[in-house]
């Protein structure tokens, strides 16, 4: 969809999101392993969004992304 709007949602650090993944405590160690990873690859794609958002709290994610779905 050519008029598709993409919005990458990003960690406000990769520190935090080694926290956030190893600080739930409900994956085994290599599956935290595999899923940073994984976000590597997801995080050097940022540039093929139309827009970023930080991640520093799901409010303010959610906010930020209804703002983009009203008409400006």
């Amino acid at each position: 969809m050519p008029e598709a709007h993409l919005v990458f949602l990003t960690p406000p650090t990769w520190d935090e999101l080694v926290r956030r993944l190893s600080g739930r405590g409900t994956e085994p160690p290599e599956v935290v392993a595999r899923r940073l990873e994984v976000a590597q690859e997801e995080l050097a794609a940022e540039g093929e969004f139309d827009v970023t958002l930080v991640n520093t709290s799901v409010q303010d994610v959610v906010d930020s992304l209804i703002a983009l779905t009203r008409p400006s």
